[in-house]
């Protein structure tokens, strides 16, 4: 009995002891995957390649932060904020140029239907077992974090512990360096986290296969970006954080119901519980300026409802009241300027005072994308979404670059996607056909 119970044992810890990969193995084994299932061998400078090639760099420069936080090496640290400025202002110029450009060759992925599909599954399975894996093995050291009222956000989100799913990191490192603001209350807990985490990952990918089978006409084209999503590695090292996810979640549904400004409006309001989209306005509301911007304001008008909402049924004496709360989900104050508070390349002695002509920057590049391109498409709609997004990153004082789950499902559509000239919000009945796979 008892060497029946042993062998058992022994076969268990065989085929079912599962460890984390770790990150360089796993750069290198995505990497490869991700030419050999995309890359077009016969086109060699085509925009899909360069896309595979400057995606795949994001994941060195995350590898040199988390080093050199983990080790204690603030020059390799600072050296992997630096690269993750250089490749976002790279990836800002490559949005922009996708606006221009007309003809989209279709390049199919270089796999069936039923191979992506297989991919998808495997890799969502693999996904959440590395999201499991972390948290079982850091429940035990969540800490809770005072609340600060100096930066902009939203309480709700950041009551909302982080699931580790990366060797280098656990909440209670998130908190010691001056990690985002949040108090665990209410009694929220790792699991309720983790569900958040692992239904935000599902949305994307399914989102991301429905973009791509109704609004591109062709399910290989959304099931290869729903792959190629699951095969960068920051998906798996960050993709624990529900503020990282969860946004990108929602504008890729908002993206799929763009026939429906209502709903789009709703979904887009909803990503302002991290701030930054407020700055997205300008950009949408020109695109349905012509059809659905009445529809589209009260879908915003609701989501923003919903979420104020949601602060009032949760107010809490210690966590400050409720118009501070608001004031914060709104961003309506003074920059930061206290290095103490900041990260990043703001919190390595740069002096923050330069944040101040970026944020001016931006918002003029928010207010331009209300004016250019004058007539807006589906593709310009993702493409400049993602542009404004990765420009946050550049006077973020909070992720000091570290978010690009924010705009990382839409670039992937950018790689994907065809000609969308047709896809406008013109007239009643937005036409479709043959523009699309040109």
């Amino acid at each position: 009995m008892f060497e029946n119970q042993q062998l058992y044992e022994q076969l268990n810890e065989i085929f079912f002891s599962y460890e984390h990969v770790e990150s360089t193995t796993w750069l290198y084994l995505t990497t490869l995957l991700s030419i050999a299932v995309f890359f077009k061998f016969g086109r060699l400078f085509s925009m899909r390649n360069l896309d595979i090639i400057l995606l795949s760099l994001f994941s060195p420069c995350f590898m040199l932060v988390s080093y050199g936080a983990t080790n204690g090496f603030p020059e390799i640290e600072r050296l992997g904020y630096v690269t993750l400025w250089v490749m976002g202002g790279i990836f800002i110029l490559r949005m922009f140029y996708d606006c221009t450009m007309v003809r989209r060759p279709l390049l199919e992925p270089n796999m069936s239907a039923g191979g992506l599909s297989f991919l998808v599954f495997s890799l969502f399975v693999l996904l959440v077992s590395n999201v499991s894996v972390g948290y079982i093995q850091n429940e035990d050291e969540i800490r809770t974090d005072p609340t600060s009222l100096r930066m902009p956000g939203y309480r709700i989100l950041e009551d909302l512990p982080p699931v580790p799913v990366a060797f280098w990191e656990s909440p209670f490192e998130l908190n010691q360096q001056g990690g985002r603001p949040g108090e665990y209350p209410f009694e929220m807990n790792q699991a309720l986290s983790l569900g958040i985490v692992i239904a935000a990952h599902f949305f994307v990918v399914i989102g991301l296969i429905l973009v791509g089978s109704v609004h591109f006409e062709n399910v290989r084209m959304g099931l290869g970006a729903a792959v190629f999503y699951l095969l960068i590695p920051y998906t798996g090292e960050m993709g624990g954080h529900v503020d990282h996810v969860l946004p990108g979640a929602l504008l890729v549904w908002a993206l799929l119901f763009y026939r429906k400004p209502f709903i789009a409006g709703c979904l887009l309001a909803l990503t302002f519980c991290i701030y930054y989209p407020l700055f997205l306005l300008p950009l949408w509301v020109s695109f349905y300026w012509q059809r659905g911007v009445a529809k589209f304001s009260l879908g915003v008008v609701f989501g923003w409802g919903l979420l104020v909402l949601g602060l009032i049924l949760t107010q809490r004496e210690e966590a400050g009241d409720l118009l501070t709360q608001i004031k914060r989900m709104h961003g309506f104050l003074m920059p930061q300027m206290d290095r103490e508070h900041l990260q990043g390349l703001w919190g390595f002695g740069w002096a923050p005072v330069y944040r101040i002509p970026l944020i001016t920057a931006f918002i003029m590049m928010s207010i331009t994308f209300s004016m250019w391109p004058a007539q807006k498409n589906l593709g310009s709609l993702i493409s400049c979404t993602a542009a404004l997004l990765l420009a946050t990153r550049f006077w973020n004082g909070e992720g000091g670059g570290l978010f690009l789950g924010w705009s990382l499902p839409l670039i992937v559509l950018i790689m994907f996607r065809p000609n969308l000239e047709d896809r406008v919000m013109l007239s009643r009945e937005a036409p479709v056909g043959k523009g699309a796979n040109s």
